[in-house]
Formats: structure tokens, sequence, C-alpha cells
């Protein structure tokens, strides 16, 4: 998933001459080193929702705030954990389509005759506390349109 996620980005954000520079870590140990080697050379950091990020996202936050590289998450619980910001999927409403979808297939719909479901709508959380810890300042208007705000 990391690596089609990446190749998106390059793809939608290139043309918009925002460079895509990527720090890969194979296991959760490699996190930091991943981020350190970015020192410098990002102004943010995005992060998706790769397993190996997120359980090692406490010390992807300690790098961000002594490098002042803002996060930003695709993971909305990783806003708790460090994230400036992320624009993500209610995992809790996502499951209850998938919960709906499996109601179809247990009164005998083949699960190939569903259309696979996309959630349309993304939540925006913030942290402004994280913002400034990270060298940045959220605009109000950023803090107003997001769904909860974290301090």
């Amino acid at each position: 998933n990391s690596t089609i996620i990446l190749q998106n980005l390059k793809e939608k954000l290139t043309p918009l001459g925002i460079n895509v520079l990527e720090a890969p870590a194979q296991r959760s140990n490699d996190i930091a080193m991943a981020a350190r080697s970015l020192e410098g050379k990002v102004d943010m950091i995005y992060t998706s929702t790769d397993n190996n990020v997120v359980s090692a996202y406490e010390s992807l936050y300690q790098i961000a705030k002594e490098s002042k590289i803002p996060l930003i998450a695709s993971d909305t619980s990783s806003v708790e954990r460090g994230a400036v910001a992320a624009l993500g999927v209610d995992y809790y409403e996502l499951g209850r389509e998938t919960g709906k979808i499996v109601v179809r297939i247990l009164n005998g719909e083949k699960a190939g005759a569903i259309p696979v479901y996309t959630p349309q709508a993304l939540n925006l959380y913030v942290s402004p506390k994280h913002a400034q810890e990270e060298g940045i300042t959220l605009p109000q208007a950023v803090i107003d349109k997001a769904k909860e705000v974290v301090e």
C-alpha cells in the first residue's frame, strides 16, 4: 500500500511543482533514522496508514519536534500522537458499512456482486499544540473546519 500511495502522491503533486522525497523504513525501528534523513530537505512529512509508521509514531513525533518539521497524516488517530493534522476516513463508520455488506453476504448475496464501498467523506483533525511544537501556526480557518481539535 505504501508504494502505491507514494506513486500516487508523485503523480498528483509533481505537476503542481511539489517535490516528493521518500524516506523508506522497512521496520518500525527504522522510522526515526528515516525521519532524520529528511532534516533540512523537506517542508513537511506526510504519513499514510503504514503499520510500521503508525506503530512508531511517537519516535517520529520526537524527530519532528526537534527538527521543526510538521507531520501531516492520513490516520486521524495520529493527531493525538503528534501529527499537526490528518485528513482521513471515519473508521467507525467504515466498520458500520462493512457490517452492512457482511449482512448482505450472510443473506445469500454473492460477494462479487456487491460494489466496492469507498468512503466519500474525510474528516479533518488538527492539533494547534503539535503545530506550534513543530514550528508552524495553523490558520484559524483550518481549525474551524476541523471535525476535532486535539489539544
